[in-house]
């Protein structure tokens, strides 16, 4: 468990590293203070200090609203990321800052004189009137991979899969395209992340052999292109109970996690 400094009685889930290890970027899941939702979701960043250990994190003003803002990638230097924005009652962003496409969309910012730049929506090509999220960008800043599902009026979303962009040579994004079968199950597929080898994914799934609950997974990329079937990482990492987000660090040294199994700080943790 990653500590007090990190982890509260609240959720914390989808954890994001700079190339240095001296940032750590997630999710917290907060109960709303508007009353339009039971839950809101801000983005956290934690540093290390001179000993190497993560001081008490705090929410990144600049990007927080009384929406959902979370699910962060973050570039190896620290200065752009990408994040996940939640379409508000009033069908805005931001605290009605921005326009998107419908549900949850995938947004990218900046970092200038030390602070994040207002969002700005990715487009077409990656999000629409589905529901996007939980992007992870290739180390070699050409694929942008993500989830999308069909958001319900319940507020719960099926479908979810995971899907990617490739940015072409004018430097823009491409049509999102599924993942195969073989990656994509009949179940949800959530949390993919894209190792800096550019050959190993990632993700979370309901639908593939597990040890009970979402389970993390593994494809390793084929000499032909393709993904490999997918291998469940199996115990410690794997439990009876839910887990999700892997993360491995940028020397491949520590993987992070989210979990919610006992004796953490309460809800899903991260580890």
């Amino acid at each position: 468990n990653m500590g007090t400094a990190i982890n509260s009685p609240m959720a914390e889930y989808f954890p994001s590293i700079v190339g240095d290890e001296s940032k750590f970027y997630y999710t917290r899941r907060l109960d709303s203070p508007n009353g339009s939702s039971r839950y809101q979701e801000d983005l956290y960043v934690a540093q290390k200090d001179a000993k190497g250990n993560w001081m008490m994190s705090n929410p990144i003003q600049e990007l927080s609203s009384g929406g959902n803002e979370g699910a962060p990638s973050i570039s190896a230097d620290g200065k752009y990321m990408f994040i996940t924005v939640s379409q508000e009652i009033d069908g805005l962003y931001l605290g009605g800052q921005a326009k998107g496409l419908g549900s949850c969309d995938i947004f990218f910012t900046q970092k200038i004189n030390g602070k994040w730049t207002k969002p700005a929506n990715l487009g077409s090509k990656i999000n629409s009137a589905m529901w996007e999220s939980q992007p992870s960008f290739s180390s070699d800043g050409k694929t942008l991979y993500f989830v999308r599902g069909t958001p319900m009026r319940s507020g719960a979303v099926k479908d979810i899969d995971i899907y990617y962009s490739t940015v072409g040579e004018d430097g823009k994004f491409g049509p999102a395209v599924k993942l195969p079968d073989n990656v994509n199950s009949k179940k949800e597929e959530q949390s993919v992340f894209i190792h800096p080898d550019n050959q190993t994914l990632y993700f979370c799934s309901k639908g593939h052999v597990g040890m009970g609950g979402a389970d993390i997974f593994m494809s390793k990329r084929k000499a032909d292109g393709n993904w490999g079937d997918p291998i469940n990482l199996g115990y410690p990492i794997n439990s009876s109970k839910d887990e999700n987000s892997l993360l491995v660090s940028p020397s491949g040294k520590l993987a992070y996690f989210a979990s919610d199994r006992e004796g953490g700080s309460g809800e899903l943790d991260l580890y």
